[in-house]
């Protein structure tokens, strides 16, 4: 595929994943329709026998995958153009990701499953051993992603007890990720993963985009929380990024390219995955985000959940309703179960069923869990995200 295509990366990112700021033209999207789902789905009265069972299954397919050096994902594929990569180096910002995510995923698994905590381990080696991922080109940096998710997966996993033997390296890997994001910041205090034709040491911040720039502060959040020092002003800048992109109606902006609240894409419903990293990133940094903002941006997922679950599996980014893409959708879940934590037991108890049902719903045969298809990488980030959400709800409903 040519330069001009809008094609996607991790995550986030995946991961993890990402595409040109630039929408495709109005009339290559179909019109959405004008009903609004008014209700959140129903759920059956066993849903959490069926989340146990969708961990169980989720866990075996990341113990069973995992490569032999410790990491997780490949670049095999069956479409070899399937993303713009510009060069090799975009693969190991995958691996870094990714494999954070993964043992993310299996630290409560580990806990009573020696296999889980086998591959923990071994992931845990890997990120301590790996290098850094570098920057792909001038115009593209997917190793945010790589940068980002190392941070968070060592600051959370640097405060298990059993891991205080690693604590003192996990610490030091951290730091040095916190380093290249301190690099990587744009002009505009945010975090973006392409830099087109510029080029620049420092990025200009003219792709930054609002769910990397707030996925970060959650990041920063936990390495604080951590005892791992972030500088003030990397999080002061990158705050102020995230608010300049927050709408009145509870929606992001997707970026700054193009910077047009008014376009479908940075409505509520083509803002459903993107709302939740935002307003938990606010919210933990005690900025302007309410209890009230995060549990209405939890309704307007799941009473429009049709609007991010038509984007799921699609090749190609942005082609649904109201642009969504593929990649939001298990980012965005993950981070949604992360609000849910924050937020009243009354609001969990509703909420978390309903989180816990959409996700062993979508589930594949093999225990993974799949939201765009991106090399081989694509299932374990996404059974990564989808795993940590059911943590969540398992927990929730575990402490009633």
């Amino acid at each position: 595929m040519g330069r001009g295509v809008a094609l996607p990366i991790l995550i986030a990112v995946l991961l993890a994943a990402g595409c040109r700021h630039v929408p495709p033209p109005a009339a290559a999207t179909p019109a959405a329709p004008t009903e609004q789902i008014a209700k959140p789905r129903a759920v059956p009265a066993d849903w959490r026998a069926r989340a146990v069972e969708a961990r169980r299954r989720g866990v075996e397919y990341l113990v069973r995958t995992q490569l032999k050096g410790g990491c997780w994902g490949h670049f095999a594929s069956a479409r070899p153009e399937e993303t713009w990569l510009e060069d090799y180096m975009a693969f190991e910002a995958y691996w870094a990701a990714t494999t954070s995510l993964c043992c993310m995923a299996l630290q409560g698994p580990s806990r009573d499953d020696p296999e889980a905590w086998r591959a923990l381990s071994r992931g845990i080696d890997y990120l301590l051993t790996a290098a850094t991922p570098a920057r792909t080109s001038g115009d593209v940096l997917y190793d945010n992603w790589g940068h980002l998710y190392v941070v968070y997966a060592l600051s959370v996993l640097s405060r298990d007890e059993r891991l205080a033997d690693r604590r003192e390296r996990m610490v030091k890997v951290a730091l040095r990720e916190i380093g290249r994001l301190a690099q990587q910041q744009g002009a505009d205090g945010g975090w973006g993963y392409y830099d087109f034709g510029f080029g620049f040491r420092h990025p200009t911040g003219m792709e930054t985009t609002s769910f990397m720039t707030a996925a970060i502060m959650v990041a920063f959040d936990e390495a604080r929380r951590s005892g791992i020092g972030v500088p003030d002003a990397l999080i002061h800048d990158g705050l102020i990024a995230v608010e300049r992109f927050r709408l009145g109606n509870g929606a992001y902006q997707y970026g700054n390219m193009p910077l047009d609240p008014m376009s479908d894409f940075n409505m509520v419903k083509g803002s459903l995955g993107r709302s939740q990293p935002c307003n938990l990133a606010l919210w933990r940094w005690k900025r302007v985000v309410t209890k009230e903002d995060l549990r209405r941006g939890i309704v307007n997922l799941f009473t429009q959940h049709f609007f991010i679950e038509i984007g799921r599996g699609r090749p190609i980014p942005h082609e649904a309703w109201y642009h969504t893409a593929g990649y939001y959708y298990l980012f965005g879940h993950y981070y949604a179960a992360k609000v849910l934590e924050e937020l009243d037991p009354a609001d969990r108890a509703t909420w978390c069923p309903v989180l816990a049902q959409t996700l062993v719903e979508g589930q594949d045969p093999g225990g993974s869990w799949l939201d765009f298809p991106m090399y081989q990488f694509g299932q374990p980030y996404g059974t990564g995200f989808a795993l940590m959400a059911l943590e969540v709800c398992l927990e929730s409903e575990e402490a009633k």
